[in-house]
């Protein structure tokens, strides 16, 4: 009993004093709050829009496989805070409005979004352990392979100061069609109820509203590998829905960059995340749809 009591106590001090994305993003958001835009999402966003190439001062608040359950949250919590905030930038990807609440990929990060910033976060109970004591919230195998990269890469925090993650080249091994399937494949939940999230898409357009601030829907780019294996009704379902609530709500925009031709496969580092260059490119074509509404106001 004492072996096993001793690697749950050496696995929750890692977990409690180790800085990781989350951490990291909790501390420099407050750093930011005086930013002009501010960009929510997935991954897609994490690695894919850059800060520095907008002309207004911007913070990347998004994260991996963060869902828009978890955008609302952080935006309730910090939207106040931000005095000049004029645009929130937020992607809307393929798999975005059919995700469900407590999905796989929230199993165990949403008890990050609980301790590490500070989130009240309703899908977790109060008698919920793993609440409590974060190396229950993975598996052994899990906890070891997070604590290997960590003394590989001798840190858990991927992106910079004002939230972005850079990926560099093209990777020969993630970049294919195959890949592509294995992806496509883990995001296609099946699902053609957009309901719920269209509905949080309403009360994230409220928030701002009230703010005078613009939202701005972006469903990010991918390979065309990618494009070419995703359900086209589900694709169009989604373009249709962002479309017509862009249409309704006088502060919520859309730009849909999924199939742009200005992109090449050779943007992504894998097969639907943008690589530097990629971002670079993703980050100017969204500064400029800013500048250009900005313009109108």
């Amino acid at each position: 009993m004492a072996p096993i009591l001793l690697v749950w106590m050496c696995i929750e001090v890692f977990y409690r004093f180790v800085p990781n994305n989350y951490t990291q993003k909790a501390s420099e958001v407050k750093k930011n709050y005086d930013s002009e835009v501010l960009v929510l999402g997935n991954s897609h966003a994490f690695y894919g829009i850059n800060p520095d190439d907008f002309s207004m001062k911007t913070y990347n608040f998004s994260n991996i496989s963060q869902s828009l359950y978890f955008d609302e949250l952080l935006l309730k919590k910090h939207l106040e805070n931000f005095p000049n905030l004029k645009y929130v930038v937020l992607t809307v990807d393929y798999f975005s409005l059919s995700q469900i609440d407590n999905s796989s990929e929230d199993i165990y990060r949403k008890y990050y979004y609980e301790q590490y910033m500070d989130l009240n976060v309703p899908l977790i109970s109060k008698f919920d352990p793993k609440s409590y004591s974060l190396s229950l919230t993975r598996n052994l195998e899990m906890n070891v392979d997070l604590i290997k990269s960590w003394i590989d890469e001798k840190t858990l925090i991927e992106g910079n100061k004002k939230g972005w993650a850079r990926k560099t080249g093209v990777s020969s091994k993630y970049n294919n069609y195959e890949t592509a399937v294995d992806v496509v494949a883990k995001n296609e939940d099946g699902l053609l109820d957009f309901n719920v999230n269209l509905n949080r898409l309403e009360r994230i357009s409220a928030m701002c509203l009230k703010r005078k601030v613009k939202v701005v829907m972006v469903t990010m780019p991918v390979t065309s590998y990618y494009a070419s294996l995703v359900n086209k009704l589900k694709l169009e379902k989604l373009y249709l829905s962002c479309q017509r609530i862009a249409f309704n709500n006088d502060s919520l925009m859309y730009l849909n960059l999924f199939e742009d031709k200005k992109f090449d496969n050779n943007d992504f580092y894998d097969t639907d995340h943008l690589n530097e260059k990629g971002a670079e490119k993703c980050s100017k074509i969204l500064n400029q749809f800013i500048a250009e509404d900005s313009k109108e106001l």
